[in-house]
Parts: C-alpha cells; sequence; structure tokens
C-alpha cells in the first residue's frame, strides 16, 4: 500500500510511541505491530488490491503495488 495517496492523504502505519512509520502503511502496520504477523506474501497482495479497489485505484496502479510487496524489508 502507498505511504501516501492524493485520495487517502498519509496511509502510513504507527510506531507504539504514535509516530508514523517510514516503512509501512496502516493497513499492515499499527502501534508498532504488523497487524496480522503470519500473513503470506499472497494474501497481503490480496489485502493491497483489495483496499486499493475499494479507493477505485486504476487496475495498472493496483497492479504495481502489489509487484512491489516482494521487495519489502517484510518478505526479503
Amino acid at each position: 500500500m502507498p505511504l501516501h495517496t492524493k485520495r487517502a492523504g498519509d496511509c502510513r502505519g504507527t510506531e507504539r510511541d504514535g509516530s508514523k512509520s517510514e516503512k509501512w502503511c496502516s493497513l499492515c502496520y499499527v502501534n508498532g505491530e504488523f497487524v496480522s504477523p503470519n500473513m503470506s506474501l499472497v494474501e497481503m497482495a490480496k489485502a493491497v488490491d483489495d483496499a486499493l479497489r475499494r479507493e477505485k485505484v486504476w487496475l495498472p496502479m493496483r497492479y504495481m503495488a502489489t509487484r512491489q510487496l516482494p521487495r519489502l524489508e517484510r518478505w526479503r
């Protein structure tokens, strides 16, 4: 999930101290912890696509967002 979008604004998750995360979005990271720590990459790709679809994000942009997931530190 992008950390900032024109439509949704700031989409960053939060750290334990309440500050905004510089790495993770609010869909997967809240209060310094992953919301679903056992979620697979495939499950996360579906969750991201579903969230972006609800926001009426254009298909090529949803595709690009899900293609970036394997590059995130969480799945390296």
